[in-house]
């Protein structure tokens, strides 16, 4: 993404152009005002998580609307014939797939999650939690894939195999795994989206389920997932299980499903949030596409 390669003055900079006040800014971030001189003298002092929202911010005011154009098409991506049966080619997609969406939500490094598949045994510098949440990624991945595309077996999209999904995901990570959350939920780095309250999610995800478990196209799958993410129906792992449900739905379509990770992280939340909160998809369905063409 192109924003990755401005430098976090330079980004500051613009986005005091479209916040007024220098509290303001610092507002929008949530730091101190005496926080953005610094940061203008010391860039290299901004933690991870304030580049980040940075990164959000920059990416909603000014990628977002360069985006936001109606009526695009893209040639669709489809899964290579050469892959499926192609361990070298596969498998560090996999890989890839796994790690991206545990970066995007933690602070895992690479070289520990890789540590984690290839030994499969807790490492010392990494505690249980941490250890379950990249092995049951991986591993969860890979039976989505081994089912859909070595075995040719349809994946059942239904309120049922989306709890599995969760207990997959969230096993020894969450103590209610596979079960709908009792309690309201937070959207976390997305600005005016409110979940569904906790009395109505069963009914919204049958909802949902009606609506979008048969998406086939790239436009139609980036519309079901922000409309799973709105509904956020667990109290934790929902970004995970969303974007399983993605592949999931890319693979039975025949489609490269897309990559998510630290590198587009910024943008997909920005165009989440756009989508959700305006209705706009036009900017989350472009990502989409790029983000598939990553997996290429």
């Amino acid at each position: 993404m192109k924003y990755n390669d401005i430098s976090y003055v330079d980004k500051l900079d613009k986005l005091q152009e479209v916040y007024e006040f220098s509290t303001k800014l610092a507002e929008a971030i949530g730091v101190s005002r005496r926080s953005l001189p610094n940061w203008r003298d010391k860039p290299e002092s901004i933690k991870p998580e304030h580049r980040l929202d940075i990164d959000v911010l920059y990416c909603k005011h000014f990628l977002v609307p360069e985006w936001d154009k109606p009526k695009q098409t893209f040639k669709p991506v489809l899964l290579p014939d050469d892959m499926s049966g192609n361990e070298s080619l596969f498998m560090p997609f996999l890989r890839r797939l796994s790690y991206g969406t545990i970066e995007i939500e933690t602070d895992m490094a690479k070289a520990d999650f890789d540590k984690v598949i290839d030994e499969q045994r807790l490492p010392r510098n990494m505690d249980r939690q941490t250890f379950h949440e990249a092995m049951n990624t991986f591993f969860t991945h890979k039976l989505i894939w081994q089912k859909i595309i070595e075995h040719d077996e349809k994946y059942p999209i239904n309120e049922e195999s989306i709890k599995s999904l969760h207990s997959d995901f969230m096993r020894g990570v969450y103590e209610n795994a596979g079960f709908y959350s009792k309690k309201m939920r937070v959207m976390g780095r997305l600005d005016g989206v409110h979940t569904t309250l906790p009395e109505d999610i069963p009914d919204e995800m049958n909802r949902w389920v009606y609506k979008s478990s048969e998406a086939a196209t790239l436009e139609d799958i980036a519309r079901a997932h922000a409309y799973f993410i709105s509904i956020h129906p667990f109290g934790d792992g929902n970004g995970r299980v969303g974007r399983a449900l993605v592949m999931v739905q890319c693979l039975m379509a025949r489609l490269m499903p897309p990559v998510f990770d630290g590198e587009n992280r910024a943008m997909y939340y920005a165009a989440m949030e756009h989508a959700m909160a305006h209705g706009r998809y036009a900017p989350l369905t472009r990502l989409f596409y790029e983000a598939a063409q990553r997996g290429l």
